[in-house]
């Protein structure tokens, strides 16, 4: 197998990874994370989103779920934070992707995870108005305790939001 050399740059490899992304390239992806054994399957860059944080952003259904399997199956950490402490899951919920929503609650995304504001997954979801998805967190969740009334920095209370 080709490897990449040790000396190869990061950040690089990382923006090199996302455009693969964000235009649709499985092949060259599959490339980039094989030749560097996944090393960068959860790496930041300069503000950039994490690989599976980018996916999450495709807007055609079925590339984002190729890409948010392969970077799953390659160990991508599905509760990983970007520098504001969103998700995967929070992303996907406030765009409404429930395909994705799904796919991140199969591979244990945490509902619970909470960003620099306060906010969950459940309360971006509310707030965007996207009845599916917080129906299906409730429902996924509601046997393992899911809070639906906590406060976020604010003082906005999710029960709020969702009614």
């Amino acid at each position: 197998m080709l490897k990449l050399s040790e000396k190869s740059d990061s950040k690089t490899d990382t923006k090199i990874l996302l455009d693969a992304i964000s235009k649709d390239k499985m092949h060259l992806a599959r490339f980039i994370l094989d030749a560097l054994d996944g090393k960068i399957v959860d790496s930041k860059s300069d503000g950039e989103p994490t690989p599976l944080i980018s996916s999450v952003f495709l807007p055609d259904s079925r590339a984002r779920a190729k890409f948010m399997n392969l970077l799953l199956q390659r160990g991508a950490n599905v509760n990983q934070q970007d520098e504001c402490g969103r998700t995967a899951l929070s992303y996907a919920c406030e765009k409404g992707y429930l395909d994705a929503v799904k796919m991140l609650v199969k591979s244990n995304a945490d509902p619970e995870v909470v960003d620099a504001w306060g906010n969950t997954a459940l309360m971006y979801a509310a707030v965007a108005g996207h009845s599916l998805v917080v129906e299906f967190l409730v429902r996924a969740f509601k046997r393992l305790g899911l809070q639906i009334d906590r406060q976020n920095k604010y003082g906005a209370f999710r029960v709020t939001l969702i009614k």
